[in-house]
C-alpha cells in the first residue's frame, strides 16, 4: 500500500491559510481537524485519533502565547523531521510530490 497517499481512518490537521488570489498572504490561518472516510475503526478508536490531533493544534495558540514552548518544540521539530523544505506536498487529490520526502511517524 502506497503511504503517501490519504487513506480511510486518517485525521489530518489542516492549516488552511485566509488570503485571497491575486492578494499578499498576511499570516493568518484557520485550523481544521478533518477525517477521511469510509471509517472503518471502532469509534473509541477514531475518538482517540480526533482527540490526539485536538491536542496538537492546541500547541498552535500555545506557541503564540509562550515563546520558550516554540523555542523547544522548533528545537524537537528540526531534530525529528529536519527543514521544512523536504517536507512533501500534495495535490488537492492527495497525490504526493515524489520529487521531496514525506515526513511523519507513529504514535
Amino acid at each position: 500500500m502506497d503511504s503517501t497517499k490519504i487513506r480511510a481512518n486518517d485525521v489530518a490537521i489542516i492549516l488552511r491559510p485566509d488570503f485571497e488570489e491575486g492578494q499578499e498572504w498576511k499570516g493568518n490561518f484557520q485550523i481544521i481537524i478533518g477525517g477521511y472516510g469510509p471509517v472503518t475503526l471502532p469509534e473509541d478508536n477514531m475518538r482517540e485519533l480526533v482527540s490526539m490531533a485536538m491536542l496538537m493544534a492546541t500547541s498552535i495558540p500555545m506557541m503564540e502565547q509562550d515563546v520558550n514552548f516554540t523555542e523547544r518544540l522548533m528545537e524537537l521539530c528540526m531534530k525529528v523531521y529536519g527543514d521544512a523544505d523536504d517536507v512533501m506536498m500534495s495535490d488537492v487529490d492527495g497525490d504526493f510530490n515524489i520529487e521531496t520526502k514525506c515526513v511523519g511517524g507513529m504514535q
